[in-house]
């Protein structure tokens, strides 16, 4: 784990809350030099804790109103293969590999439950699926989220928890 310190949590966090006040508003509020802010945002960077400046979207208002999580099986040794024809399907949004039920744990969107369907079957008939496990979503009820962590963090520094 890399050493990163109070400032750097606080500064994590109003990015995390918004993203767009730009640097100049961070050191503001931080209390800090524009170059010190700015350096800090780079060090974050650069050592993969921020990973994006993209905005979080929902799809639903664009049509997209079913989310499923796929459990993908695919047959030994052709995990890429497989996955680079996966992401070939607009419809997936995000994949990871797991432990326990199947080789991949896959996040669709569909219009509906009809154009879901037509979705699990192009999964289902990529080269290199042996089968598939899919659970609608019926609500999302938290959204992708970090700031818990980045606050723990915050409060286990505080109380000496861990150093920094």
């Amino acid at each position: 784990m890399l050493d990163f310190d109070k400032l750097d949590l606080d500064l994590l966090r109003l990015i995390v809350e918004e993203p767009r006040a730009g640097v100049r508003e961070y050191s503001r509020r931080l209390n800090i030099a524009r170059n010190t802010a700015q350096s800090r945002i780079n060090k974050l960077e650069s050592s993969g804790v921020l990973v994006s400046w993209r905005p979080q979207i929902d799809l639903a208002p664009l049509g997209y109103t079913v989310m499923a999580f796929v459990h993908v099986h695919i047959a030994q040794s052709h995990l890429e293969p497989t996955l680079d024809r996966l992401t070939r399907i607009p419809e997936l949004i995000e994949a990871n590999t797991v432990s326990g039920d199947g080789d991949l744990l896959c996040r669709f969107v569909a219009r509906d439950n009809s154009h879901f369907g037509e979705v699990l079957q192009e999964v289902n008939g990529t080269e290199g699926v042996l089968r598939t496990r899919s659970e609608i979503v019926l609500s999302r009820r938290v959204w992708p989220r970090s700031i818990p962590i980045v606050a723990k963090l915050r409060t286990d520094q505080n109380s000496g928890r861990i150093n920094g």
